[in-house]
Parts: structure tokens; C-alpha cells; sequence
């Protein structure tokens, strides 16, 4: 499909500041301009200078070649294709163009009824203590899907901002404030660009530079590294429409390489539009004479973000929900106290994920993608991950190496070289490190090293 045209004007509202992002609404369609970049540069090797942690006696997996995508070729993939009929296995939604996870506006998304999970782009951000604030006095659990550099200047992470209290605020900080009250964090890349307009190896350097970015600022803040499996797509896009429209995902494979696909079945429209005095920064935003769409009042912002969930059809019915918000926006962040007691008001339960991937598969995340079966319409979608020694797929955790812990391994030459495994992976209380034994070796994933240093096998 052809990239949307815009106007003169619309081209004029969506020039990148820092913090001033502006939306344009093309009938029904939001057209969001929080991205400073949407043609990212491939990050440095070596973004910061941080040593890297290799356990002794250990090496390092080879280079990983970026040349041949491991799942089928996105060009011979049909998106719409009836999936094969197989005896015994429930046909997957799910394909080369469409990687394995939840909330695309097409075909079902399962979701368990009374259930709300809420969820968090761009951050963090200088209203994200003030969110957790809040979650905290409510007692629920989300999930935030963090940037490490987007709308935070050239510091990323490493930024500050000035609090009302006139006390500076390092915005890694905030990473470890969420872990510590027991939240997730999920992957949205470095820059926040659109996947519809940057290459495959551009991808590959947001993701893993973001999951790297991060888990050095938790080190930093002397927390433990997190293995951040659970991917959002900057705009929801290409599946949700995006700034280029209904463009093939070409960049499907990375994803379905590094972890799942979240996208969300309500919106809360906070990323629309700016209210007038509402801002990212402590700076407010004022209302344009060349706007065709006047911006919104402050007052009714809020009551717009908090009708998007109370006053929608799953909300009415009971169903589960997967709420996309954004800890960027202050009228979020009024919004959200009403919002969380309409829904225990009306019997929900609040919950974040990981635990509905764990509901939904069976499996932890970084088990699921990618693995020997992706996309194989004979074999369940939770087994996709997972290649099996010696017993049947599905029935011994500790015979079967999977997702995450399969890239690694066969990055590492594989059975030949690691032996099979003789346990399951498991997480050190200590040092946060995951790691699987093998007979010849153990593979640990060290997510706050650089590629291909992440994966280190360690003989036995």
C-alpha cells in the first residue's frame, strides 16, 4: 500500500522537537509524532564504556551473521493464507508477517474475561514516579515499555529533569523504582522509529541496544539485569497502520527473533493529541492558529482517556483488556486513579504480561520465539520455541532448549559442540543471570553485554 500523503500543514505539525510531539487524525486513524527519528542510525559497538562481564572460563558466542533472516523469507509469506490443518493442534493466526503475540486488530486475541492489563509506552519520563505513585496506593501491577533515549536528549538513561521539589531526577532511577515495586519492563526500542521505514539490521540495533541500554543503568542503580522478551512496536506499527500506513512488515522476522509481539485491544488516545497546557516537559504546550483540529481542553483530555476504558464495549461486557497508555502525558497520569477504581469497581483484576503470556502459552516469554518450529502450522504455538532431546516436545522442561536460550545455543554450535540439556534454565537470585546446563557446557544470557557477548558458554 501506498505511505500516507499529507498536507502542507499536517507536514508542518509533525516536525520532530524534542518535546513538543503533535498528532495528526486521519479519519479514523491517529497519526502520532513522538519520535524524534524515524530513520535511526545503527548504534555504536560499544555505546558505552562499560566492561564487559564474562564469567571465567568463559567465552563469548561467535558474530552473529545478519545476512540470511532464520524464519522463512517475508517475501514467499502469505499473510492471509488459511494455516494447514493438522490432527490434534489448534490452526495459529500467527505467520512470518504477523509475529506470535497479542492485540492485533485482526483475528482473535484471547484475553481472560475480567482481567486489565495496563500498559505503558515512551517512558521513563518525568511523570513515570508520579504513575507509580499511584499503581502503588491502588495496589495494581503493569507493565512499561521503556525507551532508553527517546525524548530523554543524548543522555538517554543517563538524563536528569528537576522534580517540583526542585530535586534532580536521573531517569534510570525510574528503571530501578519500577522493578523494585514489582513491575515489568518491556522492550520499545531505543529511538522509537517506525518499523515500517528502517531496515532489518537498523531494527536488530534497536532492539538489542535498548535491552543493553537498560540493563546497564539497572546496574547502575546496583539492580540485577532482566531479560526483556516482551517487544510493542513504536506506533503499533506497520499492524496498527503507522506514519507509513499498511506497509508489509518487512522487519517481522527480527521481532519474532528476539521475543513477542504486544500490541493492545483499547487504547486509551492519550498519544493523539496534546491538550492545551499538557506537555512531556514541564513546559506547556499552547494551542497553534494553523491547527485544523484545535487541540482538546485539559479537563477534557482526561475524561476522554478515562471514558476510552470505561465507557468501551470490553468494559461493558466484562472482557479482558490490554490498555495501551503512556507515561509521557500528565492527563494520563490524572486519568489513571479514576480509571483504575472504575475498573475494581466493576469486579476486574489487575495483572501485567508476563503473567498473561504465562496464561495464555503455558511458557515464560523468552521461551516462546524464535526456536526450530516458528510458524510450523503442525506443531502448537507454544512449542514453536523449543527444540526436544529425547522426549517429546512439550513434556520435559529440562530436556528442551528454547527461544532466547536456542539462539544462543545454536549460535554456539549446538548439540555438537554444547551436548544436549540436562536441566532447565533458571534464573540466579543473585546475580540475575539466566542460565542452562548442557553436558558439555552452560549457556548463560548476559543481557547487559554487548552482542554477541549477551551469550557466553562457560565448559563444564
Amino acid at each position: 500500500m501506498t505511505p500516507i500523503a499529507h498536507s502542507a500543514s499536517q507536514r508542518r505539525r509533525c516536525r520532530q522537537t524534542q518535546h513538543r510531539p503533535w498528532a495528526v487524525l486521519l479519519g479514523s486513524a491517529a497519526l502520532t509524532c513522538s519520535g524524534p527519528d524515524l530513520t535511526p542510525t545503527i548504534l555504536p559497538e560499544r555505546p558505552e564504556p562499560v566492561p564487559l562481564v564474562v564469567p571465567e572460563g568463559g567465552y563469548c558466542a561467535p558474530a552473529r551473521q545478519e545476512a540470511q533472516p532464520s524464519a522463512p523469507e517475508l517475501a514467499d509469506a502469505d499473510a492471509e493464507a488459511s494455516p494447514a490443518t493438522c490432527e490434534g493442534v489448534a490452526p495459529s493466526q500467527h505467520n512470518p508477517l504477523r509475529p506470535l503475540g497479542i492485540g492485533y486488530q485482526e483475528g482473535e486475541n484471547p484475553i481472560p474475561p475480567g482481567m486489565a492489563y495496563l500498559t505503558f509506552d515512551d517512558g521513563p519520563s518525568e511523570w513515570t514516579h508520579q504513575f507509580l505513585d499511584i499503581l502503588a496506593e491502588k495496589g495494581v501491577k503493569a507493565t512499561f515499555f521503556v525507551t532508553a533515549k527517546q525524548l530523554k536528549g543524548d543522555a538517554g538513561l543517563d538524563g536528569t529533569y528537576e522534580d517540583a521539589s526542585g530535586n534532580t531526577v536521573v531517569f534510570r532511577d525510574l528503571l530501578a523504582r519500577i522493578v523494585d515495586d514489582g513491575h515489568i519492563l518491556g522492550n520499545h526500542t531505543v529511538n522509537h522509529p517506525d518499523l515500517a521505514r528502517i531496515t532489518r539490521a537498523q531494527l536488530t540495533s534497536e532492539i538489542e541496544q535498548n535491552e543493553l541500554l537498560v540493563n546497564r543503568a539497572l546496574l547502575r542503580m546496583g539492580r540485577l539485569p532482566v531479560l526483556m522478551p516482551l517487544f510493542r512496536p513504536p506506533y503499533g506499527s506497520p499492524w496498527n497502520g503507522g506514519i507509513a500506513g499498511n506497509t508489509p512488515p518487512r522487519a517481522s522476522e527480527r521481532i519474532s527473533s528476539h521475543g513477542l509481539n504486544i500490541m493492545w485491544n483499547i487504547t486509551s488516545t492519550d498519544a493523539a493529541d496534546w491538550a492545551i497546557g499538557e506537555s512531556y516537559s514541564s513546559t506547556s504546550l499552547p494551542a497553534r492558529e494553523d491547527d485544523e483540529m484545535p487541540p482538546p481542553t485539559y479537563e477534557d483530555k482526561v475524561a476522554r482517556i478515562q471514558n476510552s476504558v470505561l465507557a468501551s464495549d470490553e468494559f461493558a461486557n466484562g472482557e479482558g483488556m490490554i490498555v495501551l497508555m503512556h507515561d509521557t502525558h500528565n492527563a494520563t497520569r490524572d486519568a489513571l486513579p479514576a480509571m483504575i477504581d472504575g475498573l475494581y469497581a466493576a469486579g476486574y483484576a489487575f495483572d501485567t504480561i508476563d503473567h498473561y503470556v504465562d496464561w495464555r502459552w503455558g511458557r515464560p516469554a523468552m521461551d516462546l520465539t524464535p526456536g526450530p518450529a516458528l510458524y510450523q502450522p503442525c506443531v502448537e504455538e507454544r512449542n514453536w520455541g523449543c527444540a526436544s532431546f529425547g522426549v517429546p516436545v512439550g513434556t520435559d522442561r529440562a530436556r528442551e532448549v528454547c527461544g532466547r536460550m536456542w539462539v544462543g545455543f545454536e549460535a554456539l554450535g549446538g548439540e555438537l559442540a554444547m551436548g544436549a540439556p540436562i536441566a532447565p534454565p533458571e534464573r540466579n537470585p543473585d546475580t540475575g543471570i539466566v542460565s542452562q546446563a548442557f553436558e558439555r557446557a552452560t549457556i548463560e544470557l548476559h543481557p547487559e553485554n554487548q552482542a554477541p557477548c549477551n551469550v557466553v558458554a562457560i565448559p563444564q
